[in-house]
């Protein structure tokens, strides 16, 4: 996800006639307050001399800013036609090449610098050109280092003006083309737009402080400076006069000035970040559709942008959470709801998952139903666990339900299955530890093969002796024909039969120890006397008792079958 969502078109900023308009006033009002600042400059704080008094100090100002004026909204009428005609096609849908949208957001981004940067040429080009008319028309009895003094005062005075013009051209101009942007960006990145520039959030900072503190400061001592020579040889009451008056026209100025530039500059940053914090109690609220507008390719639109990235990152989140869900919520739909009924047989099964899905899983059927008292269980483990390894042990679970309902040994069917199984997961490198047990309660037979699964514990009541239900097999999925050997064993009322995973006895507490098998056997010898649910319930709170605060690193699964007398039903669901 490396570009921002798109944007619909309900939720384009509207446009009026007075957006566009603004961009023409912005051009007279920025060179009107350059022509000021230069009248003002010429005639109290560097005056070009009394023969230049009336073309210098205002004619020619005036005439300057006329034609910037003029030239800029001959250039502003070009740029505006341009943008106007590709947001009109944004508007009716249109499609627009890569090359034109390219060049046209290129264009919106350096529209404030370009008009900046030619209003302060401008300027550079009348105060050369003030500066030679200055030295070529200078009196006959003037000095030429006068004559050279006086024009650079020109010089520097119109350039002042010029910086000042430009900035506040910058900066206005920048917050009118922030509403224009997402017409530009209304799918990709305004961050990344190569070839486009930029100033960071402390050059824009620093030229604010300069402009409204500095500058002004700067022209209220050089004020005072020359007013302070010039009471040796004039009134001090017209030199009071007139210092009062320039310090009020200084200060309004100033202060228009800060207001002015300070507005635009907050607006640049308080807004959008107004906006994102508006969108992030949103997202706080539940809601993930929020998305804020980017109008600048600073650090506030990097900010933008992340934001969208980070809620898009929480919308794909929360699906993927949801799929978890359901996910979890199939694969406990396909663990039994209903242990079946046999007579003299008492079951119980549980399976703790340590995440949402997991590989472990457990079974009890009857795979033939005209023969009620013979029952098989399955207890498997995926290896790892999560998704992958939940919709391993689905295809298995079914395999073993359809092959196990067909004739044949349990080594057979198990080695069918694990056929059928290597080619589903030869490419994922997965594999499956499996015991499969067939009960007979008619004939008090037990049958099983142990597929690369840890043994299953049969307790004698009266002696409580602990046999391992070993066997020779590799784990399924590994080898599509690796062989099978059935085991088989007597059974008798009593005894205890217990299947389970590696994930209890391996469980650890916080000092790094593991649960291991002879706690297991200890509980299961302490609760022989209880029912299969009691004993199963045990052995799992002895586990997660013995865990402490540690997390769950594995799925647990547990079986317990007890043999009960043949007159003996068992009602568990």
């Amino acid at each position: 996800m490396t570009d921002t969502p798109p944007i619909s078109q309900s939720e384009l900023p509207p446009l009026t006639q007075y957006d566009w308009r603004s961009f023409g006033t912005l051009h007279i009002g920025a060179n009107a307050i350059g022509a000021a600042i230069c009248i003002f400059y010429f005639n109290y704080l560097a005056p070009a001399g009394a023969y230049f008094s009336i073309y210098t100090n205002c004619v020619i100002p005036i005439l300057i800013a006329v034609c910037l004026i003029t030239i800029g909204f001959s250039l502003q009428f070009r740029w505006e036609k341009k943008l106007m005609a590709y947001i009109h096609a944004v508007q009716n849908g249109v499609e627009i090449p890569d090359t034109v949208r390219l060049s046209a957001q290129l264009r919106i981004l350096n529209l404030p610098y370009i008009s900046a940067g030619i209003s302060v040429t401008m300027w550079a080009v009348a105060s050369v050109l003030m500066f030679l008319i200055r030295l070529t028309l200078r009196p006959r009895n003037e000095m030429l280092m006068d004559a050279l003094m006086q024009s650079l005062r020109i010089l520097s005075g119109t350039l002042i003006s010029g910086v000042v013009t430009g900035t506040i051209i910058l900066f206005v101009m920048e917050t009118l083309c922030r509403k224009l942007r997402p017409y530009f960006f209304t799918v990709g990145s305004m961050i990344n737009t190569p070839g486009a520039y930029h100033l960071k959030l402390r050059v824009r900072m620093l030229i604010t402080f300069f402009l409204t503190s500095i500058f002004p400061l700067g022209l209220m001592a050089h004020l005072f400076y020359h007013k302070a020579a010039a009471m040796a040889l004039s009134d001090s009451q017209d030199v009071v006069q007139g210092m009062f008056n320039l310090t009020a026209f200084i200060s309004a100025i100033g202060i228009s000035g800060s207001i002015v530039l300070s507005r635009h500059f907050a607006l640049s940053i308080v807004d959008p970040i107004r906006e994102i914090e508006n969108a992030m109690i949103r997202v706080e609220q539940g809601d993930l559709t929020v998305s804020v507008r980017v109008r600048s390719n600073d650090e506030i639109g990097l900010m933008a942008e992340n934001f969208n990235k980070m809620v898009e990152v929480l919308r794909e989140r929360y699906r993927i959470r949801q799929s978890l869900d359901m996910a979890m919520e199939v694969q406990q739909n396909l663990l039994p709801k209903t242990i079946p009924q046999i007579n003299g047989i008492d079951i119980s099964g549980a399976c703790h998952y340590c995440d949402e899905t997991g590989g472990d899983f457990f079974d009890v059927y009857v795979p033939d139903l005209s023969c009620p008292d013979r029952f098989s269980v399955v207890v498997g483990d995926v290896s790892d666990h999560g998704i992958p390894s939940a919709l391993i042990m689905t295809t298995a679970r079914a395999l073993l339900r359809m092959r196990s309902s067909m004739s044949g040994d349990v080594s057979q069917m198990i080695s069918d299955v694990n056929r059928q199984l290597c080619r589903d997961v030869e490419d994922s490198g997965r594999f499956m530890t499996l015991f499969y047990g067939e009960v007979d309660r008619a004939e008090l037979c037990l049958r099983w093969v142990n597929a690369g699964h840890d043994p299953a514990f049969l307790l004698e009541p009266d002696s409580g002796e602990i046999h391992e239900l070993k066997g020779v097999g590799m784990a399924l999925g590994v080898m599509s024909e690796a062989p099978y050997v059935q085991y088989e064993r007597q059974i008798a009322p009593g005894q205890i039969l217990v299947i389970g995973t590696d994930g209890i006895w391996e469980t650890h507490n916080p000092e790094g120890e593991m649960f291991g098998k002879e706690r297991l056997k200890a509980v299961l010898r302490n609760s022989r006397e209880a029912s299969a649910a009691r004993i199963q319930e045990n052995i799992m709170t002895a586990a997660d008792q013995f865990r402490g605060l540690s997390e769950t690193e594995d799925d647990k699964t547990l079986v317990v079958i007890k043999i009960l007398e043949a007159d003996t039903c068992n009602f568990l669901s």
